[in-house]
């Protein structure tokens, strides 16, 4: 009963990611809803390895993931510096205007 709780919650901070990923317009918000979804995975992955009795290749996996996820970050906050200093504001549909 104990592992279903845990995938539920999983699965309801990657629903919960998705959508603030898709509906924000802010990209530094877009950011934090992609760490959140980063994190379910990270926590789904530890799941399955609890499940299966099998905790060396989760965690070769949840390691795998973190580097992964921390690569991802560092490059959405490079982005993130690059877009503020065109767009204060932050908004994503004002970076159409930059186009060439």
């Amino acid at each position: 009963m104990q592992i279903q709780l845990f995938l539920i919650l999983s699965l309801m901070l990657f629903i919960l990611g998705w959508v603030c990923l898709i509906t924000q317009k802010n990209i530094f918000k877009q950011v934090i809803g992609l760490k959140i979804l980063m994190q379910s995975v990270t926590l789904a992955l530890a799941l399955g390895g609890w499940y299966q009795n099998n905790l060396n290749l989760a965690q070769a996996m949840i390691i795998s993931a973190l580097v992964v996820e921390a690569i991802v970050n560092a490059l959405a906050l490079a982005m993130i510096v690059s877009i503020y200093r065109d767009v204060p504001s932050g908004e994503i549909d004002l970076l159409r205007k930059l186009r060439g």
